[in-house]
């Protein structure tokens, strides 16, 4: 029997499942995958939408009763599942903990003491922790630096040094092309079905205004997207455009967009609900701008959906980010204020340039042989993958 890839996500929220799955098609190649998840994760949208058609065989066993388990308890539902393949012959040989920036702060010692539970007698068993919240670029005056860098930096090299961890991934921006040192980078897939040339005729499709400039915001409508500052900044700046908002809106943020969108009838365009892929695609294109005002230090997923569609990006609070648009040409960076950001995105908007990448795409099948450490033939590689 080959030996069995565990991947362990408790946590699968935004996109997680979108990971899983690139990551999981590639294991496939090699042998069989086992997903440890959370309860009830089949019944939400997500898994419908990232994991519900495969094209390959995945098994996905839901064991964590809480999104926020413990490392400890991460091993104990590897090490249950090794026992039991232990009965039929079959052997783990790569444990991928998918969201590990919790599980780093004591896997150093916890993993190597409980290397026998995860493997058995196979002790040439790998484990690989993804990160992703490790900032890739951080400056000196950067809080993110010495709050998240650094410590993270100290507890990956004691997890490589102990023997506990092989590998240490984490997400960078798509114009870097470096290996990494202690953490390799990771570059978010730039994917989109959807191109901004066909901009009118996705408008038309799902009822979005073909004779006005768009603004989108994508993803999750939390407090974290900045929504309030991103229409401040366009009032500031006098952009004469209207405002999308793409996705499920939480409750702290539920109140603003009903009250502006009561005061601005016709301006402001909501889709308040899970949307599924191919949908959030199609939205990206159809926008002229997508402003990106996150204070996470790193890449964005929805700016790589916007790269694909060849729709300019405003980006404000990653130094990550605005290294990206600068080598890609595909956007603006600004200050996380509104006068900077009104101004950037006024400036896109009266640009009549195109904003195609100047970068090599990222694929979700480099994303996955990058984050596992194998080549194009399965085997594990040093040398990044690119597709």
């Amino acid at each position: 029997m080959p030996a069995v890839t565990v991947l362990v996500d408790p946590d699968p929220a935004g996109h997680h499942l979108q990971a899983v799955a690139n990551v999981a098609r590639v294991a496939a190649e090699t042998g069989p995958v086992v997903l440890l998840t959370l309860q009830g994760v089949k019944e939400w949208p997500s898994y419908e939408a990232y994991l519900g058609d495969l094209d390959f065989p995945l098994e996905v066993r839901e064991v964590f009763d809480d999104r926020k388990m413990s490392s400890q308890a991460m091993i104990d539902a590897v090490a249950d599942l090794r026992t039991e393949l232990a009965r039929t012959g079959g052997t783990v040989s790569t444990v991928a903990l998918m969201d590990a920036d919790q599980a780093l702060k004591d896997w150093f010692w916890r993993g190597r003491r409980n290397r026998r539970r995860l493997f058995g007698p196979r002790v040439s068993g790998r484990v690989v922790l993804m990160l992703t919240r490790y900032p890739a670029r951080a400056r000196l005056t950067d809080p993110w630096l010495y709050k998240l860098k650094l410590p993270k930096a100290l507890l990956t090299a004691l997890a490589l040094v102990t023997g506990a961890a092989q590998r240490v991934v984490g997400f960078a921006g798509r114009d870097d092309l470096s290996a990494g040192a202690l953490v390799k980078r990771l570059r978010d897939p730039d994917v989109c079905e959807a191109h901004s040339r066909d901009r009118v005729a996705l408008r038309e499709r799902h009822g979005l205004p073909v004779d006005r400039r768009i603004v989108g915001v994508f993803g999750v409508i939390s407090e974290r997207r900045n929504v309030p500052l991103i229409w401040e900044s366009m009032q500031a700046a006098g952009v004469d455009a209207d405002l999308l908002l793409a996705g499920a809106q939480d409750d702290d943020v539920r109140a603003w967009v009903e009250a502006t969108a009561a005061a601005n009838p016709g301006r402001v365009h909501i889709f308040d609900a899970f949307l599924p892929n191919q949908l959030i695609d199609e939205l990206v294109a159809a926008s002229d701008v997508a402003p990106i005002a996150l204070t996470n230090n790193g890449p964005s997923g929805i700016m790589g959906k916007a790269i694909a569609a060849g729709v300019p990006v405003v980006t404000a609070g990653s130094v990550v980010r605005a290294a990206e648009v600068k080598a890609a040409g595909c956007g603006v960076a600004a200050e996380l204020t509104p006068a900077s950001l009104g101004a950037a995105i006024k400036q896109v908007l009266a640009s009549e340039g195109t904003w195609e990448s100047r970068i090599p795409p990222a694929t979700p099948e480099e994303f996955a042989r990058n984050l596992l450490g194998v080549d194009a033939d399965g085997r594990v590689s040093s040398t990044p993958f690119r597709a």
